[in-house]
């Protein structure tokens, strides 16, 4: 099925914004460079988006809604918490690769006064927060996985996958690694954190 000429001159502006927000940022990048390399004008583009802010919460809302399902998948299998969050971990270190700039964008937006309405769009609540709560009762129930507290647990598996991208700049220009040694040091992370979540939760 062919494409609209505006439904495709939306896709090439959200490819473009896409790239420029990977390697600059949302602070670094600039709609004048969006319009250029989107190839149209920057008038057409406020026409599309009137501003950087609800361009980038547009490219954002087309990772999410492809990711966010995906993540809620994971838990409402059969397999055991530890199985659950082995795979969680390796989807959402390919995921962040690919996407570095989603992370601080997120944590950037949420503490600005007034985006309670943007909070309120993220489906962290119903696709992870909830099914991590009951996957966990259920693998407790079944005597898989040691009694600990399991909002201290997502909290670390957590923070542990998101910290060293919302870090980047500081880890890449300390370590001095570029873009692809940091994605392999992350790659490399996925394992890490498997053992980590193996010695937590295997019970002997």
């Amino acid at each position: 099925m062919q494409l609209t000429q505006e439904a495709s001159t939306e896709l090439k502006i959200l490819k473009a914004a896409e790239d420029i927000f990977i390697r600059d940022g949302i602070d670094g990048a600039r709609m004048q460079e969006i319009a250029d390399t989107a190839g149209i004008n920057k008038a057409m583009l406020h026409y599309y988006f009137r501003s950087k802010k609800l361009l980038f919460e547009r490219v954002f809302a087309e990772k999410a809604k492809y990711f966010f399902p995906e993540v809620s998948s994971i838990f409402q299998t059969d397999n055991s918490m530890v199985e659950k969050l082995e795979v969680f971990i390796e989807k959402y270190i390919l995921f962040m690769n690919e996407n570095p700039f989603i992370p601080f964008f997120i944590i950037s937006t949420v503490n600005k006064r007034g985006n309670d309405g943007f909070i309120e769009k993220l489906p962290f609540k119903e696709t992870i927060a909830q099914n991590f709560m009951k996957s966990y009762a259920d693998d407790l129930k079944l005597g898989r996985v040691p009694e600990l507290d399991p909002m201290q647990l997502l909290l670390s598996v957590l923070g542990m996958c998101i910290f060293p991208y919302l870090s980047r700049p500081i880890l890449m220009h300390n370590f001095g690694a570029d873009e692809e040694a940091f994605a392999a040091l992350m790659l490399g992370r996925i394992e890490e954190l498997k053992r980590y979540i193996r010695k937590i939760l295997i019970v002997d």
